[in-house]
């Protein structure tokens, strides 16, 4: 799994990768509005390997959901659009499909949908159909890919519910989402992704707004059903500690780009970005004895409109140099294994 990103026209993007299942080359999308253009994703370069996890984070407006839901091509048209690069989707039978070139509304991404890269949404309750019952809305994704029975698609959709451990789940199949809790709509939302075994699973905020005991099941659910069904997995999320217990890799996103990444180790003991370094200093440490539980990053996230010159972290970075208002950093290896897009590291 790794990562590369292309910041410059002489920057060549060659992506670290370990057979890679999914990679997206130089990779922008862009919404067009009558007040400007908004750069949400602007040049990402990702690979994920196989049966890996990648957690992808980073501050909110930096392009982490925009990026992935590119990748399943729902970013609404008008206004949104991928503009360049591309997704390709490495299939088990050795061949490539371009996601980009694929008609939006065609066959083709349709059957991508689901049956190979599903997609777990930030907040079931407005993803999940309110008018029809959980049972029939996995068991016709199930219709949907596979070539199975209505009554086989049913029995399909119970034993999803059962595999991500809801109580009952026969009976369950038959109630509405407003009559289940909010970690029970998460664990549905798990078992639709998963209805059709797909090997990249994208979670975008998987543990938002669920309490603390809820979260830790949902993990551990979704390493469990990892296992079972050898999926890859994307982790977007602001949660760092979710990070350090789920992902093998770390991406840090920042104004549309990636600035850093590397193996999950490295990032929480050797982070290299000031920006990586922000952002574990913002987050509260248990038993940390100096006068500053929280360090927070100073000022805000520039707007994607803007145009740029330089490092667009440099009026936030504690460490600016003259090159980093000048020249945009180009983001490489400084160790193997450990990309970084920062001038302190040239």
């Amino acid at each position: 799994m790794a990562v590369n990103q292309q910041t410059s026209a002489s920057a060549e993007a060659e992506p670290y990768a370990d057979d890679p299942i999914l990679e997206l080359r130089d990779l922008k999308t862009y919404f067009f509005l009558e007040r400007g253009v908004v750069k949400a994703v602007d040049g990402v370069n990702v690979a994920l390997g196989r049966k890996k996890t990648l957690g992808v984070v980073g501050e909110s407006g930096c392009g982490k959901s925009v990026t992935f839901r590119s990748v399943m091509r729902l970013v609404q048209s008008p206004p949104g659009k991928i503009v360049a690069g591309e997704i390709l989707l490495n299939r088990k039978n050795d061949a490539t499909v371009d996601i980009v070139k694929l008609d939006p509304r065609g066959r083709q991404l349709r059957d991508i949908r689901g049956a190979e890269i599903a997609m777990i949404f930030q907040e079931p309750m407005t993803s999940l159909n309110p008018l029809h019952p959980v049972g029939r809305q996995i068991s016709e994704s199930v219709l949907l890919h596979q070539n199975l029975s209505r009554r086989a698609a049913l029995e399909r959709a119970e034993e999803m519910l059962h595999k991500v451990h809801i109580a009952d789940p026969n009976r369950r199949l038959n109630e509405y989402p407003h009559q289940l809790s909010g970690g029970m709509r998460q664990r549905v939302m798990i078992a639709l992704a998963l209805s059709c075994n797909p090997s990249i699973l994208i979670a975008d905020e998987p543990t938002t707004a669920l309490d603390v005991t809820v979260q830790a099941q949902i993990l551990d659910l979704m390493r469990e059903l990892q296992d079972d069904f050898d999926s890859s997995i994307v982790l977007i999320t602001h949660n760092l500690g979710v990070v350090s217990q789920m992902a093998d890799h770390v991406a840090v996103m920042y104004l549309g780009r990636v600035v850093e990444y590397a193996p999950v180790y490295d990032i929480f003991h050797n982070p290299k970005h000031p920006y990586t370094v922000g952002l574990l200093n913002s987050v509260p440490v248990l038993g940390r004895k100096d006068d500053k539980m929280l360090v927070p990053i100073k000022g805000m996230v520039p707007s994607p409109m803007e145009e740029i010159r330089g490092c667009a972290f440099a009026d936030r970075c504690p460490q600016t140099m003259e090159i980093c208002r000048e020249q945009t950093p180009i983001f490489k290896e400084s160790e193997s294994g450990h990309a970084v897009a920062c001038w302190l590291h040239e």
